[in-house]
C-alpha cells in the first residue's frame, strides 16, 4: 500500500500559504480602502468649508438672478482691468472663455498669448454672483512666485585674455538646454494659477516624467501633505487652483515680464 502521507502534508501547507496570501490582499485592499474613503470624506468637508468662507464674505448683500451670473462676469472683468490699468507696472489678464492671456500696461496690451487648453478647480463653477464679484471684482496680488525656471537670470560672461580666445569663443556654439517651463503664483485670495509651457497638448502630456521636473516635485509633495492629514484624520489642505497650458516661449516670456507682486486680473 503506497503512503501518501508526504503529499498531503505539502498540499496542506499550500493551502495554508494560499490562504494567508487572500488574507493580507483583502486586509491591504480594505486599508486602502479605508483611507481613500476618509480622505474624500475630509476633502468634500473641505470644499464645503471653503466655500462657507467666500459666502460669508458677501453677507447681506442681495443674491443675484442666477440668469445674470454672466453679465455679473462681464462687469467683474471690466472694472478689475480698470483698476489694474490705474497703477504704473506690468500686470497680468487671462480671459479663459476666449484662451487668451495678456501682459498689460496702462490698459495697453503689450504681449498676448493663445492658451492652448487650460483647467480650473470645481470650485470656482460652484460660485454664485456675489461671491465671483468679490473673488474677481478687483485685481489679485501675487503673493509668492515659484518656477522650474530662474525668473530673472543672469550670465556672467569672461573677457578672453587673448586673440586666440576671443577666436575660440566666436565659433563656439551655444548649447540649449531642454527645459521644463512650469511656474505657478499663489493669490492674496488664497488660491493659486499654474502657468506650463507647452508646444502641444501631446506634449503636456509627455512632460510628466517621474520623478523628474518641477510639476512632479510640486504633486509629490501634495501627497504627502495629504497623506499626512490622512493619518492624523484631520482635513487636508485645500487649495483652489488654475492651471493653464501655453507655448513654452511666451510661458517663459510672461514669467520674467511679470513683477513679483504684480497685479491680475481673471475672468472665468
Amino acid at each position: 500500500m503506497k503512503d501518501h502521507s508526504d503529499e498531503g502534508f505539502d498540499s496542506l501547507f499550500e493551502k495554508k500559504k494560499s490562504s494567508g496570501t487572500k488574507i493580507f490582499a483583502i486586509l491591504f485592499f480594505a486599508v486602502v480602502i479605508g483611507l481613500t474613503s476618509v480622505y474624500a470624506y475630509l476633502s468634500i468637508g473641505v470644499v464645503r468649508d471653503r466655500m462657507q468662507v467666500a459666502k460669508s464674505q458677501v453677507e447681506g448683500i442681495a443674491s443675484v438672478n442666477p440668469s445674470l451670473i454672466d453679465l455679473m462676469k462681464e462687469k467683474a472683468w471690466v472694472e478689475s482691468r480698470l483698476k489694474m490699468s490705474a497703477g504704473d507696472s506690468v500686470g497680468l489678464s487671462i480671459d479663459l472663455g476666449r484662451h487668451l492671456i495678456q501682459l498689460e500696461l496702462k490698459g495697453v496690451v503689450v504681449m498676448k498669448s493663445k492658451i492652448r487648453d487650460y483647467s480650473a478647480s470645481g470650485f470656482f463653477k460652484r460660485m454664485d454672483g456675489n461671491v465671483y464679484f468679490n473673488m474677481f471684482g478687483s485685481p489679485l496680488t501675487i503673493e509668492k512666485f515659484e518656477s522650474s525656471i530662474e525668473k530673472n537670470p543672469f550670465k556672467v560672461v569672461i573677457a578672453p585674455k587673448n586673440e586666440a580666445e576671443a577666436e575660440a569663443a566666436a565659433t563656439k556654439k551655444d548649447s540649449i538646454k531642454d527645459e521644463n517651463v512650469f511656474w505657478t503664483v499663489k493669490f492674496d485670495r488664497d488660491f493659486e494659477l499654474n502657468i506650463q509651457g507647452i508646444d502641444s497638448v501631446a506634449e503636456s502630456q509627455a512632460k510628466y516624467k517621474l520623478g523628474k521636473g518641477f510639476e512632479f516635485e510640486r504633486d509629490l509633495k501634495n501627497i504627502a501633505s495629504s497623506f499626512e492629514h490622512i493619518l492624523k484624520f484631520s482635513k487636508p489642505v485645500y487649495t483652489p487652483e488654475i492651471l493653464i497650458s501655453i507655448p513654452e516661449n511666451e510661458a517663459k516670456s510672461i514669467l520674467r515680464a511679470l513683477p513679483r507682486k504684480a497685479l491680475v486680473t481673471i475672468r472665468i
